[in-house]
Order: C-alpha cells, then sequence, then structure tokens
C-alpha cells in the first residue's frame, strides 16, 4: 500500500489534509483521471460528513484525483479514527 494526503470533496465542502493508504491506482485510459482504492483515516466528525455508496472526488496532494465511492466506514485500532474504504466510481455510477 502507497500512503497518501490530500482532500475530499463533499458537496460544496472539502474535508482537507486526509491521509489514507492506496491499494491500488492506475491512470484511466483516454482522461487525466485516475482510478483510485483505498482506505481513509477520519475523525468522527470527518466521517458523519460521508455517505456510504455515493460519490466523492478524491484529490492527492501529488496532484492525481479520481471519483471514488466510500463502501464502508469501520472502527480502526487507533479510536479517535474510523477508517472508510472506498473503491473508484463505476461509469454510469451517479449521486443519490
Amino acid at each position: 500500500m502507497q500512503v497518501f494526503e490530500g482532500d475530499l470533496l463533499v458537496g460544496g465542502a472539502r474535508i482537507r489534509h486526509l491521509h489514507g493508504e492506496l491499494q491500488d491506482q492506475q491512470p484511466q485510459s483516454g482522461s487525466a483521471e485516475w482510478v483510485l482504492t483505498g482506505q481513509l483515516h477520519l475523525t468522527v466528525e470527518q466521517s458523519q460528513l460521508l455517505e456510504t455508496d455515493r460519490p466523492y472526488r478524491l484529490q492527492l496532494a501529488d496532484g492525481r484525483a479520481g471519483q471514488v465511492v466510500v463502501r464502508r466506514i469501520a472502527a480502526n485500532a487507533n479510536p479517535n479514527e474510523l477508517l472508510a474504504e472506498f473503491l473508484p466510481k463505476q461509469r454510469g455510477e451517479g449521486s443519490r
């Protein structure tokens, strides 16, 4: 896994300086977008801004970005944070 820092765009807001790990990363063919899979480390307050199965835009500090869908938010070994697992947004998958 590759450690990253970035921002998650949530509607008109932005959760800044998130940390996480990428499990998979590939450039999307014919686009500047990236296909990203991994997990985010969130505070309880940050997790309350997210909904599972809804697309968000993840912008990595190195400039890569892609649409992701949070699939699960679960407890972490650190009691002060949660882990949000994300997958790439599939084409045709819309907002709710």
